[in-house]
């Protein structure tokens, strides 16, 4: 079933009445005020300026897509390029947000976050692969293919993040972890969405976009909640560049594990990067 862009990054079917979805987008559009409210007090466009990006362009797309029904209807053409056009747009975003998440939280360890950053720019090549290979030259048939994709990609690398955070108890802060995991809520739920319950169970269709809004909202209200409560941020966490001889100097400040991985990772980085 096609979902057209119809509210910032969640996007509630056609079948839904028009009440209730303009009752949904009203509150999640208050919602994203208080959330960017609440960065700006906290200075959280300086420490997590992709997050903050994000925030910002779903509620321009809000705006976008209302003046777009009121002008050019809601079933038009020119409506359904310009959703699926601004959706894309929120897709990249909301990836670089998650990688932002994982750049704060092992940016201290050169080596763990070379291998990372590695595996991301890989799945962002499968995610870009999958989607053209998928839409039979149908370019908003990318998007959608692209949303599916990358929501899977999102809570997969999420969920192992989370297992290595655990298993080498390196520090992830509160406000970090609550982005994480409403970004991971809502990937899961797209992936279910758009890849078996549309297909197998469309009888229940509006039960299951009334759903996919309450699971956007939960998110939402995790991040104001972690806004609110966090500290203020006043600077961005930078990847120190940690010289060979000084690795050995922070293993009391370390897990001896993570350590030993992170060093392994370092030097096997530097040497691929002086044979290039």
């Amino acid at each position: 079933m096609f979902t057209c862009a119809l509210s910032n990054d969640t996007l509630p079917e056609m079948v839904a009445p028009l009440i209730l979805r303009d009752l949904y987008w009203g509150l999640t559009v208050l919602l994203e005020g208080m959330l960017l409210l609440y960065l700006v007090r906290r200075k959280r466009y300086r420490s997590h300026p992709a997050f903050f990006r994000y925030i910002v362009l779903i509620i321009v797309q809000s705006g976008i897509l209302a003046i777009t029904y009121v002008y050019l209807g809601e079933h038009s053409e020119s409506t359904y390029r310009i959703s699926w056009a601004t959706q894309g747009i929120v897709i990249c975003a909301r990836w670089l947000a998650v990688i932002e998440i994982a750049r704060r939280t092992l940016a201290r360890y050169a080596g763990i976050w070379g291998l990372a950053n590695r595996i991301l720019l890989a799945l962002s090549a499968c995610v870009l692969a999958y989607s053209i290979v998928t839409s039979r030259s149908a370019w908003t048939l990318v998007f959608l293919n692209a949303n599916r994709a990358m929501a899977l990609c999102i809570a997969a690398f999420i969920v192992v993040m989370f297992v290595f955070v655990r298993y080498y108890r390196v520090e992830m802060l509160r406000f970090e972890r609550m982005l994480a995991i409403g970004f991971c809520l809502y990937s899961c739920f797209a992936v279910i969405n758009d890849s078996i319950l549309e297909t197998w169970l469309g009888a229940v269709a509006t039960l299951w976009t009334y759903l996919d809004m309450l699971t956007f909202l939960a998110s939402l209200l995790l991040w104001i909640g972690a806004a609110r409560t966090s500290p203020e941020s006043s600077s961005i966490v930078t990847e120190p560049v940690v010289k060979s001889e000084l690795y050995w100097d922070l293993a009391q400040k370390l897990n001896s594990r993570l350590h030993l991985l992170n060093h392994r990772l370092n030097h096997l980085f530097r040497s691929e990067d002086s044979h290039l």
